[in-house]
C-alpha cells in the first residue's frame, strides 16, 4: 500500500504543477497583452489545467485526511459503531468513485474514438485534457478502496500530517 500512497502523492504534485501552470500561463497572457499580442487558445488551456488541478489533487487530499467530512453524527455514535459506519461510508464511496471513473473513462474513449478537437484556435484532441479526469477520478477510486481496506484492517487511514512516505508507515 505504500507504493499507491507514492502514486497518489504524484498526482498531488501533479495537481500543484496544473495550478502552477495557470499562474505562469496567466502572467505570460498579461505581459503578452502589454506587447500586443496573446497565447492562442489560453483560456482553454487553463481550464483543462484548472480541471487537472482538481482531478488529481483528490487522491491525495483523501490520503492526507483534507476532504471536508461530516463527523458530527459519528461524534454521536459509540465508536465501534461509529468505526462500522466509516467502513460503510468508505465502501460506498468506492463504488461511487468506481461508476464515476468509469464513465469519465467512457466520455475520455469516446473522444478518441471520434477524433474530437477542441474548438479554440488551437485544435487539441479532447482525450488528451480529459485524461487527467479519468486519471484523478479513477485513482480517487483507488485510494478510497484502500481506505476502505485499512479501516476494515484496523491500519492507520490517513497520513499523519508529520509523516513522510519512507518511514511514516
Amino acid at each position: 500500500m505504500l507504493l499507491t500512497r507514492h502514486i497518489l502523492n504524484f498526482c498531488g504534485s501533479l495537481a500543484a504543477l496544473s495550478l502552477a501552470g495557470i499562474g505562469v500561463l496567466i502572467l505570460s497572457q498579461i505581459g503578452l497583452r502589454l506587447l500586443g499580442s496573446q497565447i492562442p487558445s489560453a483560456d482553454d488551456f487553463a481550464a483543462w489545467a484548472l480541471s487537472a488541478s482538481i482531478f488529481l489533487a483528490l487522491p491525495a487530499t483523501l490520503i492526507h485526511g483534507d476532504h471536508i467530512r461530516v463527523t458530527s453524527l459519528c461524534q454521536l455514535l459509540p465508536p465501534k459503531i461509529a468505526h462500522i459506519a466509516d467502513i460503510v461510508a468508505a465502501g460506498f464511496a468506492t463504488v461511487m468513485m468506481g461508476w464515476v471513473a468509469w464513465a469519465i473513462f467512457g466520455y475520455v474513449s469516446e473522444s478518441w474514438t471520434y477524433h474530437e478537437l477542441s474548438q479554440g484556435v488551437i485544435a487539441v484532441p479532447l482525450w488528451i485534457p480529459q485524461s487527467a479526469m479519468a486519471l484523478g477520478s479513477a485513482l480517487f477510486a483507488v485510494a478510497f478502496a484502500e481506505r476502505t481496506g485499512r479501516l476494515i484492517f484496523g491500519l492507520p487511514v490517513e497520513l499523519e500530517k508529520t509523516d513522510t512516505l519512507s518511514g511514516g508507515e
